[in-house]
């Protein structure tokens, strides 16, 4: 019985060609949009997973209150680490998490650390990344210690790294701290929220700034493993008071962060939170897109299954005529819809393979389809039966209950599910064109970004990073800068502007009790201001002829804008107030007007300026003159290696990083538009494939309309305004579904684009002309058929 089935659904899809051709592209089309998206969040969902003991692993995080209210952070203080150890026998294990920054040379080999971490011992009890040289057991005993990645081993050592005895041997810290390589860790995988390429000990730190082992130090990701008895919710409650038990002043809570939840789920600030993370927003996004693509992928062959319904009918009738019962009729068309879908998953899985290198590209994965795991392929057997019986459950029924009396008869009618077809051409609609308003608000809001004026002249601005002893020879380093004929102007700072990312409390004059707020800082020289082409909205700039500005202690400050109104002034009325920042206390000489310091999602903070000579700076801008920008690049160059022979410079230039900082919206953007483009082909397949079957169902009508004198024009119109109302309906429920959830994604930017008429006025215009497009022509091949040939076949 199960063979003759197939037989009869092999023969069926094989008669209809055209029929079965546009449902296995619509259903291809659609599950490799599917494929592509799955792979996409299944690599986002399982970040930090393969931990052995991901599941009672978390990160402490506090939720400080201030007078501007609360603020949640991901740094913790240096020492609450061990008091969690010693004062919760939950606590198996702990392991601080530090920033560093330097570079490594064996010898002549050097290499400057992109990912250089501070940890503890316990670094490896909690997280596991196991090393392929040395002993885990015996790292970080001493102070000068240091494992490398995989990498980073291979830029010291040579390729053939793994061949030498290299544990034991000592590099060099920045040219001036020898340490001894106790290990070679694995590479980290791309998705853990931590990447290194250089673990040096916490207690190192310690030795060289004792101040990181202070309970006012939040500088630290403190991480915890619990007891796998122990409830996380009842634990969290006995921790809350853990900083306040400890320190005198602060109102702090701590929380408790699950370690699977901190790269989909952290919305802390980027100064408090450097791990590699992405939003959860942004999968749940891809979801919708990739449920909308194959729903309209599946409605595509139900709306085509009940159009052909009349050239069923007959079949039906005669099979139940000659006993077929209902149960068997409703397995055949089960049948003939699982061909079907085993068909559109095999071209899919050839569709994936063959874009997913440039979806790959897109979403800057490195995304492959797992053929080896069996994991993927019950999870495809399963899409492939859920989808073969969604396709199929309607149709099945709606063609089993045909009575074979009327049908045979003469009298089945036509337009049985029609109004069910209808239903579905504007659900399809509906969901691409909601798709294509969505794209256009998204790329409407990305142009915006990347065109706002910042409140600073980024073109032709460069920086340079200062390492080792430049960060002391920096004005000197500057001062040879300007003599290049290609510079402009040049200012030695401690950010190159593009994510300043500090935060310090600031004393005023007037300021009330317990009104406090964190500030920003940057380090600068008097050149800034001509350099970044910033604006004074009160004041002055600073000036090396006047002592008070450049004084190590007790010297002047520049605000921002925001920060005098923070403080409750006008920028007039600044000038000349006392703050007290780091201990030194200064007058205000200058407001500059507010500039944008961070990505566009945050709202502008308050901000201040120092000029101290005396201190380290760690970037230098560079304006370089248009036209000259190769030349002076290698000028740079020269000048750079005779201040430091031994590492190689790092540049970068502002407008470039700028636009990094927005790569995921620009990813999701572009991912979007792409999908919707696919959506919107699936949605004309099916109505190519309905207004075939509707000329088909009205050849003798057409004819009978030429022969009383009805032009092509009529025909057409006649056969196309049926679609185009459907489009029309969508667009009406399309509109407002778009911008309800456009207008909440925007939420997310502080500084936002207005939604405009036109962009729903261009999806649907677009719309349109495509269904038109689609529609126009089999509708103009129906108007051109010989009227003689229609009314003879009836």
């Amino acid at each position: 019985m199960l063979t003759n089935y197939i037989k009869i659904s092999l023969r069926n899809v094989l008669n209809n060609k055209v029929y079965s051709g546009i449902n296995i592209a619509g259903l291809s089309i659609g599950l490799s949009c599917c494929l592509a998206i799955g792979l996409y969040i299944f690599d986002e969902l399982s970040f930090d997973r393969f931990h052995v003991h991901f599941d009672s692993t978390y990160r402490l995080i506090e939720k400080q209150k201030q007078s501007d209210g609360l603020s949640t952070v991901a740094v913790t203080p240096g020492p609450l680490a061990p008091t969690m150890s010693k004062d919760f026998p939950e606590v198996m294990e702990t392991a601080r998490v530090g920033l560093w920054s330097g570079i490594l040379s064996n010898g002549k080999q050097v290499s400057e650390s992109e990912n250089m971490l501070i940890v503890d011992p316990s670094f490896f009890k909690v997280f596991t990344f196991p090393l392929v040289a040395g002993n885990v057991n015996k790292v970080f005993r001493g102070i000068n210690e240091v494992i490398i990645s995989e990498v980073m081993a291979g830029r010291l050592f040579g390729p053939n790294w793994k061949r030498a005895a290299i544990i034991g041997k000592t590099v060099s810290l920045n040219n001036d701290q020898a340490l001894t390589l106790v290990g070679v860790a694995k590479n980290p995988p791309a998705n853990s929220h931590l990447q290194f390429d250089v673990l040096l000990p916490f207690n190192y730190l310690v030795s060289i700034d004792e101040w990181s082992n202070k309970w006012n130090s939040n500088n630290f990701h403190t991480y915890i493993r619990l007891r796998p008895e122990t409830n996380a919710a009842s634990f969290e409650e006995k921790i809350k008071l853990q900083v306040n038990r400890y320190t005198d002043g602060n109102d702090v809570t701590l929380l408790l962060q699950p370690l699977a939840d901190i790269y989909l789920k952290s919305k802390f600030d980027f100064k408090t939170d450097w791990g590699k993370r992405s939003e959860i927003l942004y999968v749940r996004i891809f979801l919708t897109v990739a449920l909308i693509i194959l729903l309209i992928a599946v409605v595509n062959f139900v709306n085509l299954a009940t159009a052909r319904a009349s050239k069923r009918a007959k079949e039906v009738g005669v099979r139940k005529t000659v006993g077929a019962q209902k149960s068997s009729l409703i397995i055949q068309f089960l049948s003939e819809s699982f061909l079907m879908t085993i068909s559109a998953v095999g071209v899919a899985l050839i569709l994936a393979q063959a874009y997913l290198p440039a979806f790959n590209t897109l979403s800057g994965k490195q995304l492959s389809l797992p053929i080896e795991s069996v994991n993927f392929w019950l999870a495809l057997t399963a899409i492939t039966l859920v989808v073969s019986f969604l396709t199929g459950l309607y149709p099945a029924f709606f063609l089993s209950a045909f009575r074979p009396v009327s049908v045979l008869k003469g009298v089945f009618d036509i337009k049985s599910g029609k109004s069910f077809r209808q239903s579905m051409v504007v659900g399809q609609f509906t969901l691409s064109i909601a798709l294509a308003i969505g794209t256009l608000v998204i790329y409407q809001q990305l142009n915006f970004i990347q065109n706002k004026k910042l409140g600073f002249d980024q073109s032709q601005l460069m920086f340079v990073s200062l390492k080792g002893e430049l960060k002391s020879k920096a004005i000197a380093f500057k001062q040879d800068m300007m003599h290049l004929a290609g510079v402009e102007r040049a200012s030695a700072t401690t950010s190159n502007l593009v994510d300043v990312t500090n935060s310090t409390k600031i004393e005023w004059e007037g300021q009330a009790p317990k009104d406090e707020f964190l500030i920003t800082q940057m380090n600068i020289d008097g050149d800034f201001l001509q350099t970044t082409g910033m604006s004074l909205a009160a004041g002055r700039n600073f000036s090396d002829r006047i002592s008070a500005d450049t004084s190590g202690a007790n010297g002047n400050y520049i605000i921002n804008e925001t920060a005098a109104k923070r403080m409750g002034w006008t920028s007039e009325s600044a000038l000349g107030k006392t703050v007290k920042f780091w201990g030194s206390a200064g007058k205000i000489v200058g407001v500059f007007k507010d500039f944008h310091f961070r990505p566009l999602q945050v709202a502008i903070e308050p901000f201040i300026f120092r000029y101290r000579p005396v201190n380290f700076y760690f970037s230098l801008l560079i304006k370089t003159k248009p036209g000259s920008l190769k030349n002076t690049l290698a000028e740079i160059g020269k000048v750079y290696k005779k201040y430091d022979p031994n590492y190689p410079i790092s540049y970068g230039f502002v407008d470039q990083e700028l636009k990094t900082l927005y790569k995921t919206e620009q990813r999701t953007g572009e991912i979007v538009l792409n999908f919707s483009m696919l959506a919107i082909l699936i949605s004309c397949l099916g109505l190519f494939g309905l207004a075939t079957f509707t000329a088909e169902q009205r050849t003798k009508e057409i004819g009978v309309r030429k022969v009383l004198g009805a032009s092509i024009a009529g025909i057409v119109g006649l056969l196309s305004k049926d679609f185009l109302k459907l489009v029309a309906i969508a667009i009406v429920i399309a509109s407002p579904v778009a911008w309800w959830l456009m207008n909440q994604w925007l939420q997310g930017f502080a500084y936002r684009i207005d939604i405009e008429w036109w962009m729903f006025a261009a999806a649907a215009i677009s719309a349109v002309l495509i269904a038109i497009a689609t529609v126009s022509f089999q509708s103009i091949k129906a108007a051109l058929m010989n009227p003689v040939r229609a009314l003879r076949s009836e």
